[in-house]
């Protein structure tokens, strides 16, 4: 019975310290990123003017559909506060080369990928780390001028509206830190597909397309037809983007709804992990490192 308690007790103990080894393999990585992003303030500089300068053009564009009459429950204000948040966390929900680790993607292509199969953490979370880490960090030096000067009065209708209660702010916070994981775990199944390829392109922009559409990223999913609404409910992509930022601005208020909301994006987030672990781990399995 000692022996076995003893056994149970490493694993309890080895479990412990690869959980450690994990978070501070996150914060090195963001601290990384952070650094490295502050180091190029004119490119971050000329990034949130072309964050701008989009919004103000969707801002426009969508004015469209709400004088049109037939969507008139979205209000201008919680329409521009959608698109507002979108430019603020583009790159978070971006899958185009600037939103994903190049590196990873060289090391598929010419088999740098057998030096990080040699390190004690596993693969999965050493391509999740990496690309969070760049996500994070290019969303808060772009981030923060966007609410700063979305906010202010002079935009009026136009401005980036506070949430209606702190109950919304909470909820909006709790779901856009899921979303992020939701994204991130789609994004693992993109790197998974990359290792089976010899060329990303394609497989990136199938996988962007399809995110950006099905998530409110083209056209804020509220103008669709209900239709489209209804069976994009049965996907992870619809509580990315578009029940994030509509909880955000009021338009999704009712708590038993956002609960199980919450309740959904923890579902995916799950099966989305899992599915990735196992790609990424079968890849692995049957990669062949060329070179001597």
């Amino acid at each position: 019975m000692s022996k076995k308690r003893s056994k149970r007790k490493k694993k309890r103990f080895k479990r412990l310290r690869d959980i450690v080894d994990i978070i501070k393999l996150y914060k090195a990585y963001i601290k990384m990123r952070l650094l490295n992003e502050i180091q190029y303030k004119g490119a971050a500089i000329a990034g949130v003017a072309t964050q701008f300068a989009w919004g103000f053009m969707f801002i426009m564009l969508y004015m469209a559909f709400l004088k049109d009459g037939s969507k008139m429950e979205y209000t201008v204000t919680q329409m521009c506060s959608y698109i507002w948040l979108q430019q603020a966390f583009l790159r978070m929900f971006n899958l185009w080369s600037s939103g994903l680790d190049n590196d990873v993607l060289e090391e598929c292509m010419k088999g740098d990928i057998s030096v990080e199969l040699i390190r004690p953490v596993s693969l999965y979370f050493i391509w999740h780390a990496r690309t969070f880490g760049k996500k994070i960090a290019m969303v808060t030096i772009r981030a923060i001028p966007i609410f700063v000067i979305c906010s202010l009065p002079f935009l009026g209708e136009f401005r980036l509206m506070l949430p209606p209660n702190i109950k919304a702010f909470v909820f909006f916070i709790i779901t856009i830190i899921l979303s992020s994981l939701i994204l991130m775990a789609y994004t693992m199944i993109l790197y998974g597909y990359m290792m089976k390829v010899l060329t990303s392109k394609g497989v990136t922009i199938t996988f962007q397309m399809v995110m950006e559409f099905c998530s409110g990223g083209v056209l804020p999913l509220v103008f669709m037809p209900k239709t489209i609404m209804n069976i994009l409910q049965f996907t992870p992509f619809y509580y990315m983007q578009h029940t994030t930022y509509n909880i955000y601005n009021g338009f999704i208020s009712d708590t038993g709804e956002i609960i199980k909301i919450i309740c959904i994006q923890l579902f995916w987030v799950i099966v989305l992990t899992l599915i990735g672990k196992r790609l990424i781990h079968k890849q692995t399995q049957r990669a062949v490192i060329q070179g001597g």
